[in-house]
């Protein structure tokens, strides 16, 4: 006896109006995964996302039912959209024109009936009722169809199992990207202890969907139809190497420093051949204390409080580029509209122009991709919180087809304006696993002190580390040039940063600019790089010209060919010499090379320059 099938999984259409679905692909591939490694001279056949078109499926279903024999079993498994009809849909169907890019039920019924083999069994992991987010098409323009036409599937030899009642919903569960009916069948698969009679084993897999959908709030009551004459075994499902290199969290690795033993975890080559490129001394201890210790790479619930620089932020890369690789969808949420155009622009350059995936923005602004957002057209989202919260409680369904949120700068949870939005966002989130919508969290914060049980309002691990990879000294420097400062340890020191002359009136009264500008001319002359902030934009742009007159500095032309030309703010006509931005008040922040680039939050283990804060001393009231 040979047991031949066929799995199919359909989490993407050509049609941008169907909603994507997040566990489709993954349902296929587990379940074709173990029936390769447990029946390796029977080549089961798989079509996931664009080869599963309507044509594929029909040649793979042919293939396999007409070289069955009278003593095979056929498999065909299915996980997919229904419609409202009862029809298949495919990666290429058109809602325009249903009939002509659907399999009906009775298609499926007339081939099953033509083949010669002992049994078929048929999974069918979709539902033809319901809406949004049930595995539906419900913008569909055929009404729906009461009646049922499952019964032409069965008889004699032939065996359904369907995911829902057909005028019930089914649903998928986000966190291990599977449906309900196949995550089940899957565990009761791999539980088994000896050879599986089908009919026993399926009515534990119904008992599970039914608790499962009951845990979510929602009624999902699972269906078997048809006999088998002297029923029917299958031997024990094993899964071996083919199940594991689909999905090697299920075997667990460690890694090194070397960027390159991400690959064992699963991350795509072509996403660890661009990292090292951008990261050449790889992973740093608070990255590999993250996956190793952590489990991000597993799917495990981190917050990260660390400092500036500690390159927490590629920890919250790292989980999102293996959600993606998993087919989750990753959501970055960031504090500032400029923080998301900034990280889109990252993102789009390398998981979108290099590696295909698709990546978009809502921030609030004209170009934002709500559509893409609310039909699941996008593989890694970035929004601000604002939009997150606004979109999500506008239509809680999109919250089950998001795999991992990466909350950036969640120390913002303590800003008395901020807070309200990242503890609402966190509470919606949070409330949502209720139904058994549990996206991976990975919360990254600056150090703030003690982290007073956040972690555990999240449910999730805790990553705490005070080491910063980059030297901070912090101190304040007076009109007579005299820099004091401490560094990390407490260790207090003065040098005298500027000669008393340097520093002199420069306006009718004294200001911050008499010491602004020497001090920055001397530290521009050997080299350094400077970012100044302020705290309004009206002086940010003072400093920016009184600092272009004197230090005689060239544009940064290429920053102002990137303003776009309807913008019609004074700022635009004028042409600055320095970056500016708001920040605390009168705070220069000086970066010290040391043989290496720049450094970015995002620089991994790269060698990065020291720093140094400095606050003008504020003048004595005379």
């Amino acid at each position: 006896m040979a047991f031949l099938s066929t799995f199919v999984g359909v989490g993407r259409h050509s049609d941008p109006n169907i909603r994507d679905l997040i566990g489709c692909t993954r349902d296929a591939a587990a379940l074709h995964a173990l029936f390769a490694d447990t029946f390796p001279d029977s080549h089961p056949l798989l079509l996931i996302d664009h080869d599963a078109t309507v044509a594929n499926i029909r040649a793979a279903l042919r293939e396999t039912l007409g070289q069955a024999t009278a003593d095979d079993v056929v498999v065909f498994s299915f996980s997919g959209h229904g419609s409202h009809d009862h029809r298949l849909a495919a990666s290429d169907t058109q809602l325009s024109d249903l009939p002509a890019t659907t399999i009906e039920m009775a298609e499926l019924g007339t081939l099953f009936k033509s083949t010669r083999a002992r049994a078929v069994l048929c999974i069918l992991d979709c539902c033809f009722s319901g809406g949004a987010p049930a595995k539906v098409l419900e913008d569909s323009p055929i009404p729906r169809d009461p009646a049922t036409p499952l019964e032409g599937l069965v008889g004699e030899g032939r065996i359904l199992l369907t995911a829902s009642g057909v005028n019930e919903v089914a649903y998928e569960m986000p966190f291990v990207r599977h449906g309900i009916l196949t995550k089940a069948l899957i565990d009761v698969l791999l539980a088994a202890e000896a050879p599986l009679d089908i009919l026993s084993s399926f009515a534990e897999v119904m008992n599970r969907v039914r608790a499962e959908a009951a845990r979510q709030g929602i009624t999902q009551t699972p269906g078997l139809l048809g006999t088998v004459k002297g029923g029917l075994v299958i031997p024990k499902l094993t899964p071996g190497k083919i199940f594991f290199s689909a999905f090697p969290e299920f075997r667990p690795a460690k890694v090194s420093k070397n960027i390159d033993d991400l690959v064992q975890l699963g991350f795509p080559a072509a996403t660890v051949d661009a990292w090292k490129v951008r990261y050449p001394n790889g992973l740093n201890g608070l990255q590999l204390s993250a996956i190793n210790e952590k489990g991000v790479a597993e799917g495990n619930s981190l917050l990260v409080i660390a400092p500036t620089s500690a390159g927490k932020t590629f920890v919250g890369e790292l989980s999102a580029a293996r959600a993606m690789a998993d087919g989750k969808k990753a959501i970055f949420l960031l504090p500032y509209k400029a923080l998301v155009n900034e990280q889109f622009d990252k993102f789009t350059e390398l998981y979108q122009d290099k590696l295909g995936l698709r990546v978009i923005r809502c921030s609030g602004d004209y170009s934002d991709q709500v559509n893409a957002f609310y039909k699941g057209k996008y593989d890694l989202a970035l929004l601000t919180y604002e939009m997150f919260l606004q979109l999500v409680v506008g239509s809680p369904y999109t919250l089950n087809q998001i795999g991992l949120v990466v909350l950036d700068e969640a120390q913002f949870i303590t800003d008395p304006n901020r807070g309200i939005s990242v503890e609402l966002l966190l509470t919606f989130i949070l409330a949502a696993r209720e139904k058994g919508i549990t996206p991976q969290i990975i919360a990254l914060s600056a150090v703030i002190g003690d982290a007073n049980n956040f972690n555990r309002w999240l449910g999730c691990g805790l990553l705490f580390s005070t080491e910063r990879p980059v030297p901070l000294l912090e101190g304040v420097i007076d009109r007579n040039g005299t820099f004091q400062f401490s560094d990390e340890k407490g260790n207090e020191s003065t040098e005298q940063f500027l000669s008393a002359y340097d520093v002199h009136q420069r306006r009718e009264k004294p200001s911050g600019q008499d010491l602004f500008v020497p001090l920055i001319r001397k530290l521009v002359s050997a080299g350094e790089k400077v970012i100044i902030f302020r705290n309004k934009r009206g002086a940010a742009q003072g400093a920016a010209n009184y600092l272009a007159e004197d230090l005689g500095l060239p544009p940064v032309t290429e920053a102002l060919s990137q303003l776009p030309d309807g913008d019609l703010s004074p700022a635009r006509h004028r042409r600055y010499d320095a970056a500016f931005r708001e920040g605390p008040l009168f705070t220069i922040r000086i970066s010290r090379e040391k043989n290496a680039s720049s450094s970015s939050k995002h620089s991994g283990t790269r060698k990065a320059p020291s720093q140094y804060w400095l606050r003008p001393r504020p003048l004595p009231l005379e």
